[in-house]
């Protein structure tokens, strides 16, 4: 397959179309390339590392979570004609999938964490732009410390813990989501995990009585583009490979 008809098939299963995102996320297709599509790299972050990863490891595709145009309109200089000139020169190809990636019900970044808990009796939960981006649900009841050492081994990642107590329902919402803490508060849920938050996100965990575990923006968004590469190569038979880049946030 090229990389329009792979384009094709990844707008349909996303829903590309239909999900609302941030304004300059753009997603689907954004570098196009030529020829046909053996191997896929798959990244969180599209920067000049992971360009240069998939450059080193032979991929002609590059399949991320955050791409490359966030900013609206920007000149093609400095840094950003760097990455742009490195991936046309080296004929490799992008497509990217922010809000859409995060929540599909089977493939996304949601449901990959949800699944890495055993969160159970799930349910949608975590409205975004008028959208529930995540999930809730219940697991066996588990504390706080012994939830978070657990994630920080499934995720290789720091975690920082917010509260103390027994945990038995929990809501979740990947990446950048700390303002959620008030929505699992109203819910009565004894937890919420997020990737990263701000200051103010610890007092209203603790005065909302909810436990917040922020487990890293990064690496809680690893999961949906694991998942849609082993789709891919169990749909087309092409190569995927995973171009860890973390960045400790």
């Amino acid at each position: 397959m090229d990389i329009l008809q792979l384009s094709n098939y990844l707008d349909n299963l996303l829903d590309i179309s239909s999900i609302k995102d941030a304004t300059n996320a753009m997603n689907g297709l954004q570098v196009q390339n030529t020829g046909e599509i053996k191997k896929i790299g798959l990244a969180v972050d599209l920067c000049q590392a992971t360009i240069d990863f998939a450059i080193e490891k032979n991929c002609q595709m590059m399949f991320v979570h955050h791409g490359i145009f966030w900013g609206g309109l920007q000149p093609l200089s400095g840094s950003h004609y760097e990455k742009i000139s490195s991936m046309i020169r080296a004929n490799l190809g992008l497509y990217s999938a922010h809000i859409p990636l995060d929540l599909h019900p089977v493939l996304g970044n949601n449901r990959a964490l949800a699944d890495l808990i055993g969160l159970e009796n799930l349910e949608p939960f975590g409205e975004y732009g008028g959208i529930n981006i995540g999930f809730k649900g219940t697991i066996k009841k588990i504390s706080a410390e012994n939830l978070t050492q657990k994630l920080s081994e499934k995720l290789r990642s720091p975690i920082k813990l917010i509260g103390e107590g027994e945990i038995e329902s929990i809501g979740l919402v990947t990446g950048g989501a700390g303002e959620i803490i008030q929505q699992a508060s109203r819910e009565g849920l004894d937890a919420y995990i997020t990737g990263e938050g701000a200051n103010q996100h610890y007092h209203e965990a603790i005065e909302g009585n909810c436990i917040l575990i922020f487990a890293g923006h990064y690496a809680t968004e690893t999961g949906g583009v694991k998942s849609v590469g082993s789709h891919l190569q169990d749909k087309f038979g092409v190569t995927t490979e995973f171009l860890d880049y973390p960045t400790g946030l």
